[in-house]
């Protein structure tokens, strides 16, 4: 495989994302893969090991930096459970590369629910760990690339706190119930985020478990976008100009409420219609980050790789404001598929 080689003079990930920010086409297409677990393999470490040590998120997330050179550092591991567990959950470890679990809900009722009180970032479970390795990356190397902070959606918080069957049922019949669910989780997810920006990050939401089947769009649009909007407008006001609202799955069936949250960018998975929401970004001034399936970039088959490539790139990149993405990347990828597949997103840069 053939590296990937910077050249001297191009903008660097905090130029480029500037650039594309002030709706302005960049001299490339900016490159994002997201590294969570995949830190744990270029260090040799469980994920777990990884998930509960500062030094070595600081670590993990460098290495891949400087190996990768990508345009976003987005610092988190096992990114669902750190505010449930600061909540009450219990979260299962692993001696192996696994990602560690939620191993359940903590409201089985209104009086458990009721008990609940919104955790303090700094002090309270892996929230301080997080927010200080973001704003130790961030000193490293926030003067050439962004770096952000990673929080859990209301939605998705609330149905790891409830339990997804019990909080749907809520959804359905005990509209009350499930609405104060919905406030105090986006009161824990703000709190969580202003901390963030109180260190110079950036935030992006991860809301992954709204996606259809997950959720049904109707569903989404009646009781679940109006808490997304009002999170999304209250990080706003600490001075955060860019949230990104990171959603994986096949969420095609509601780009069109996704829009209409207030994010600057969206994430389209490998499995959505990239025409379709290329067409809606375009329309709502949103970026687009598109991405390749990450299960493809694991296996590393050369062809197969440029073949997804030069399908993203033409739909996605007119008229600028898109990210190339690939999703996670899983701890077993080999590092030079990542840097293969940067190769390609260069080679074939319709900006040049």
């Amino acid at each position: 495989m053939t590296l990937f080689q910077e050249k001297a003079g191009d903008p660097n990930g905090k130029e480029i994302m500037t650039l594309l920010n002030n709706h302005v086409i960049p001299p490339r297409v900016p490159f994002v893969p997201v590294i969570y677990e995949h830190a744990a393999g270029l260090l040799g470490i469980s994920t777990s090991s990884l998930a509960r040590d500062e030094d070595l998120v600081v670590k993990g997330q460098l290495k891949a930096y400087n190996l990768y050179k990508h345009d976003l550092v987005s610092v988190g591991v096992d990114i669902y459970n750190v505010e449930a567990e600061a909540l009450g959950c219990r979260v299962q470890y692993f001696n192996d590369m696994s990602v560690p679990s939620i191993e359940g809900p903590v409201i089985s009722n209104y009086e458990e629910f009721s008990r609940l009180t919104v955790p303090d970032p700094r002090n309270s479970g892996r929230m301080p760990l997080f927010l200080s390795a973001a704003a130790r990356i961030n000193e490293s190397i926030g003067n050439e690339v962004p770096v952000t902070g990673t929080i859990t959606g209301p939605f998705t918080l609330a149905a790891l706190l409830r339990g997804f069957e019990p909080f749907l049922m809520d959804l359905l019949t005990d509209e009350i119930f499930a609405r104060e669910q919905l406030m105090f989780t986006t009161e824990v997810s703000y709190a969580y985020a202003k901390a963030f920006a109180e260190t110079g990050v950036g935030v992006s939401i991860n809301e992954s478990w709204i996606a259809p089947p997950l959720l049904s769009p109707d569903v989404f649009s009646s009781s679940v976008l109006e808490f997304e909007k009002l999170l999304i407008n209250r990080i706003r006001s600490c001075g955060v100009d860019n949230v990104a609202l990171i959603c994986g799955g096949n969420t095609s069936a509601i780009a069109h409420q996704l829009v209409r949250t207030g994010s600057s960018l969206l994430m389209a998975d490998y499995n959505t219609d990239h025409f379709l929401f290329k067409k809606l970004c375009e329309k709502h001034k949103i970026n687009l980050r598109a991405c390749v399936d990450p299960v493809l970039v694991e296996q590393g088959n050369e062809d197969l790789m440029e073949e997804a490539v030069k399908k993203v790139m033409p739909v996605c990149s007119a008229n600028g404001r898109f990210i190339f993405g690939c999703g996670v990347v899983s701890s077993a990828t080999p590092p030079e598929n990542i840097i293969f597949l940067k190769d390609l997103v260069e080679k074939h840069n319709p900006y040049r």
